[in-house]
């Protein structure tokens, strides 16, 4: 699914948990799994699971 960056901060991570357990959100760039499609436009997706569907490059 790609998604902007604004909007993806907003989405949780299965791999980021707090001390109680809890899911932190993504971390969007920061994170080594985050891949860009267009860095112009702010749009990526999370490659832990692979390229989505209308990711070219």
């Amino acid at each position: 699914m790609l998604v902007h960056v604004d909007d993806a901060k907003f989405l949780f991570c299965p791999l980021l948990m707090t001390h109680d357990d809890k899911m932190k959100m993504c971390q969007v760039a920061q994170c080594m799994m985050w891949r860009w499609v267009d860095r112009e436009k702010g749009t990526g997706y999370c490659g832990m699971a692979g390229r989505p569907a209308g990711a070219e490059g």
